[in-house]
């Protein structure tokens, strides 16, 4: 496991307003120790969706909530398995299970929020369905590092209320083809959001660049300044220097006149 892992995870566990300032400056700090695969590794990591963050928080403070879920869809994915060789008697059971374990992690989730919507519920409900059937789904929910919603493909025996429906409703080579397009359109939605992230990186250089470019303009008009009035010092301290010269001679002339005019006195 890289070392950048566990900085990763950590971001994920963070207020959601302080993850892209938190990513960055950790990026920044691994970078200038040298350890620069691992700043790309930070760097990388996305901020999550509103409902992934919530699931995130929910998994790593009720730990114990998830691991009921996860269970609950192991035992759904066993009775849809026994149901197929002919013995549905505890599918319905497995999948009223798995719903109220749902509807407990998603109240917890919610609780992170401020007035979840609606729509919000149901996403993280459908997430939580999806992270309860796949490997890979259910291991980010357990470590709290979810991205984006999850796209539930359904466990192919239940209905939306739970009810058994017929097991061979789709063939083997129709999940397949499921699978890939599935597979096809959550590559488009990558695609599209790292077309995004990368307009937006753009714009942001664009933005920055244009500040670099008025702040050196800036920069070489005081410093084309300071120039002038380091010059215009120097002149001035250049006549200072004549004038004390001056007026050391005039006090210079003014001692030996003051002398010869004494002595005259003197001798009359």
């Amino acid at each position: 496991m890289p070392a950048s892992d566990g900085d990763v995870e950590a971001l994920y566990g963070l207020p959601l307003a302080e993850f892209i300032a938190a990513r960055d400056a950790r990026a920044k700090e691994l970078r200038a120790a040298g350890r620069k695969e691992e700043a790309a590794a930070v760097k990388a990591a996305r901020k999550p969706s509103l409902a992934a963050w919530a699931l995130n928080q929910a998994a790593r403070r009720h730990p114990e909530d998830v691991a009921r879920l996860l269970e609950a869809g192991r035992a759904l994915a066993d009775a849809q398995r026994a149901a197929l060789e002919g013995d549905a008697a505890g599918l319905r059971e497995a999948a009223r299970g798995l719903g109220e374990e749902v509807q407990r992690v998603a109240e917890r989730a919610a609780g992170f929020l401020e007035s979840p919507a609606p729509t919000q519920k149901d996403r993280m409900a459908a997430t939580l369905r999806a992270a309860a059937a796949d490997e890979v789904g259910a291991d980010l929910l357990h470590r709290g590092v979810l991205v984006e919603d999850l796209e539930p493909a359904g466990f192919g025996l239940e209905t939306e209320a739970g009810a058994a429906r017929p097991p061979a409703t789709r063939t083997r080579s129709g999940s397949s083809k499921a699978a890939e397009a599935a597979e096809v359109e959550a590559a488009r939605r990558e695609l599209r959001r790292a077309e995004a992230e990368a307009d937006a990186a753009e714009t942001r250089a664009g933005r920055r660049a244009e500040r670099a470019e008025a702040a050196a303009r800036r920069a070489a008009e005081v410093h084309q300044e300071a120039e002038a009035l380091r010059a215009e010092a120097e002149e001035a301290a250049g006549e200072a220097q004549a004038a004390r010269r001056r007026a050391e001679e005039t006090a210079q002339r003014l001692a030996e006149a003051e002398a010869a005019h004494g002595a005259s006195r003197d001798a009359t």
